[in-house]
């Protein structure tokens, strides 16, 4: 076995879970490395971690590389915390057996674990063990790795991953039993070997957290929780909004909140920005369609469009000096025309679109390479800057100018102008302007989507009631939050989300995520089930229906709802099974559908095209099944169908649920 000792700085060739969470804090590593020797503590630590990992093979090679803390971790406070800190990282490789891991921070404190082999998913047919005899097994390993694991992690959640033969873990870090919200811990086990095949530390600053102890969180509570909640409902309660549908088809009336966090000393309002934000927007306009020289002649003087040299001068005036326009291109889309003019300036290249017909800004994005950020400008000062600036070169046109927002960080402020209709905000639509430290309006973004409001579906809850659903989730509490300053306890949202609750009464995140979904499963019928372990099974695997009793009939707008999990609706997912949900969505869907859909989604449906290798006797009245027969009879042979079948029968959720059950088992 080959030993040395590396000093690198490069964390990207650690385990892959890890490096997500360090690219949120900007840790940005070298590949410089050196070799030295092992000293006699480090090969007391490797036997230490062969003993409790039981690393008994004869891997052909090892290496030790230390892997110093970058001092950006997003936070100042942080940055002296982990100055001087390591990650240890210890790694066993071979041909045949694979590679391990494991890595310790530099005070001897575990950070994180993965092993990989080739033959690591040969025994995937194997009998499983439960998920509770899978949690047993690993937080047995995590109270030998973490001292008083069982007061600093608490289970958060847990996924069923390929079919149910993997479960993931996760859990909140407790700091004095109080959530610390940017970190948390993950396990992956297979149900099958028994093995765990990775787990560690995540954190919005990287590895940084990991060197802070009990000792650092000094901040004590005044507010109680129900002190929290009136503030919540004052403040920032949920308020009925428009959301415009992902595909700008639809709108409907929905409740919404930006929740702030609250100081538990004294009350007030924050929010939390430690990791900034970049002064860049994406261009609304880059998705129109551009026109050749023939369309540009044929619609000019026709349409009232600004000249071309027009726009380019309005783009110098916008743009300030020292640019250089390199182009302007003239795009449409189905409502507007625009001009799309790229400039440069000292070698960084920005952007301009402009409305084509009033010049009126709706994209703006000039970008400079600053090397230093240090914002000082005033929130007031900024504000100003930014109406201005929209009062010459935008449209302010269903802009409501008194509920403008501001939120600062090192690089800038962010100006936020929302967009209103019939007294209704309109969620994430409006026009947002970034200023610089340099009081410079360095990006502009405008969104408008072209939707019919008075068809907006209605939401007859009441406030109250939508900040009931959402305070009882317990996503609201108090929690510990990492600043410039150091540990600060606030309440506020432990999962960091925008509530949203439509007429449906579900708690959801903006993209329309279901918070908490397996806990929101519940069937007052469920002690009736044939087989409760198995509709049990698949609600940890997040397949149920919110709300509904086993016994109900299911339309195909359920059905997609249960093959999408708590992801919600796709409208366009049951295109890829022939089936035109627009049409169907509210009709019974019979069981010819749901096992044809099943066969199809499961990758299964090239077994249908073979000829002359079905036999005939499998079904009774088999002919009559037409189009759906060879489904019907792969459906059969991989275990889905273990009874008669009646092709038109409407299934109730629970016979579609054995179904699904019996598809991934």
């Amino acid at each position: 076995m080959k030993k040395k000792l590396i000093y690198a700085l490069s964390l990207a060739l650690l385990v892959g879970p890890v490096v997500a969470s360090v690219e949120k804090a900007n840790y940005n590593p070298t590949d410089e490395a050196v070799s030295v020797d092992i000293t006699k503590k480090e090969k007391e630590k490797v036997e230490e971690i062969k003993e409790v990992f039981n690393i008994t093979e004869s891997y052909e090679d090892f290496n030790l590389i230390k892997d110093p803390i970058n001092s950006d971790t997003g936070s100042v406070y942080l940055n002296k915390k982990a100055k001087n800190k390591s990650l240890d990282s210890y790694q066993w490789s071979d041909e045949n057996l694979g590679n391990l891991q494991v890595t310790y921070t530099s005070d001897g404190d575990f950070y994180s674990y993965s092993k990989w082999r080739k033959d690591q998913y040969d025994n995937k047919n194997s009998e499983k063990i439960s998920k509770d005899q899978a949690q047993k097994i690993v937080e047995e390993k995590l109270a030998k790795l973490i001292p008083d694991f069982d007061k600093k992690y608490k289970l958060k959640d847990f996924s069923l991953l390929d079919d149910g033969k993997e479960l993931s873990l996760f859990y909140d870090r407790l700091v004095k039993g109080i959530p610390l919200a940017s970190d948390s811990l993950y396990v992956n086990i297979s149900l099958t070997s028994k093995e765990i095949r990775d787990m560690g530390i995540n954190s919005d600053f990287g590895p940084a957290t990991s060197f802070l102890s009990d000792k650092d969180f000094t901040d004590k509570v005044k507010l109680s929780q129900e002190d929290a909640e009136k503030i919540f409902a004052e403040k920032f309660p949920l308020r009925l909004s428009y959301k415009i549908s992902n595909n700008g088809k639809s709108v409907s009336k929905v409740y919404h909140s930006e929740i702030f966090d609250i100081d538990a000393k004294d009350g007030k309002l924050v929010k939390n920005n430690n990791l900034g934000f970049m002064p860049y927007e994406m261009d609304k306009a880059a998705d129109a369609a551009s026109l050749t020289d023939v369309e540009i002649k044929k619609i000019d003087g026709l349409k009232d469009l600004k000249k071309k040299s027009q726009a380019k001068k309005r783009a110098y005036e916008i743009a300030g000096d020292g640019y250089q326009v390199t182009s302007i291109s003239l795009n449409s889309d189905k409502e507007n025309y625009y001009y799309n003019i790229n400039l440069e300036k000292d070698k960084n290249y920005s952007h301009i679109t402009l409305n084509a017909k009033n010049l009126n800004l709706v994209s703006l994005d000039l970008w400079t390479d600053k090397k230093v950020y240090n914002n000082k400008v005033k929130e007031e000062d900024a504000k100003k800057l930014a109406l201005e600036f929209l009062e010459k070169y935008g449209d302010k046109t269903e802009l409501n100018l008194d509920k403008t927002s501001v939120e600062t960080s090192k690089m800038g402020t962010s100006v936020t102008i929302p967009r209103y209709v019939n007294k209704l905000p309109v969620l994430t639509e409006g026009v947002k302007i970034f200023v610089d430290q340099d009081k410079k309006i360095s990006s502009y973004e405008s969104t408008f989507t072209k939707v019919d409001f008075s068809k907006a579906s209605d939401n007859i809850l009441t406030q109250e009631e939508a900040n009931k659903i959402f305070l009882s989730s317990k996503n609201f509490g108090l929690k510990y939050v990492i600043t410039d300053k150091g540990p600060k306890l606030f309440y506020g949202n432990i999962k960091d989300f925008d509530p949203i609750i439509g007429q449906d009464k579900i708690l959801r995140d903006y993209n329309g995520e279901i918070i908490n979904f397996k806990e929101q499963i519940s069937y007052p019928d469920l002690d009736k089930a044939r087989n409760k372990d198995a509709i049990l099974f698949l609600k940890d695997m997040e397949i149920g229906l919110i709300g509904r009793n086993l016994s109900d009939k299911i339309t195909y707008q359920d059905f997609v709802k249960l093959l999408n999990r708590s992801s919600g609706m796709n409208s366009s997912y049951m295109d890829n099974f022939g089936l035109d949900l627009e049409k169907l969505k509210d009709k019974n869907i019979p069981e010819k559908d749901v096992v044809k859909t099943l066969v199809t989604k499961n990758n299964l449906e090239r077994f249908t095209k073979a000829k002359g290798i079905f036999k005939e006797d499998i079904f009774k009245n088999q002919k009559s099944l037409g189009d759906y027969k060879s489904y019907y009879i792969i459906a059969k042979g991989f275990g889905y169908i273990d009874g008669d079948i009646d092709p038109d029968k409407e299934m109730t959720l629970e016979e579609i649920l054995y179904l699904i059950y019996n598809s991934i088992k």
